[in-house]
């Protein structure tokens, strides 16, 4: 393998794809996808930060936010998971 193609490698994995996962993570979460891509680019273990964070703001196909005690749900789910209250 020439050398030019081992140094495009490790760019694309220790760099491009913890980025790119990073910035997939904070888009569902309601978050700037670009922010975090660079983030994530430059220091790859922040994309375990960036998937258990709670998110900004409704996301719709992600998450939704109970109207009660306004915490966040996923999508799929059918009453809040926190006060009970349905979610519609």
């Amino acid at each position: 393998m020439p050398t030019n193609m081992m140094e495009w490698g490790f760019v694309v994995v220790f760099f491009l794809l913890p980025g790119t996962i990073g910035a997939w993570i904070a888009h569902t979460k309601g978050r700037n996808p670009f922010l975090w891509f660079l983030l994530n680019a430059l220091f790859a273990p922040t994309v375990m930060i960036t998937a258990f964070q709670r998110p900004l703001r409704p996301v719709e196909g992600h998450y939704r936010q109970c109207p009660k005690c306004s915490e966040f749900s996923k999508w799929r789910e059918t009453s809040c998971r926190f006060c009970g209250t349905g979610l519609s």
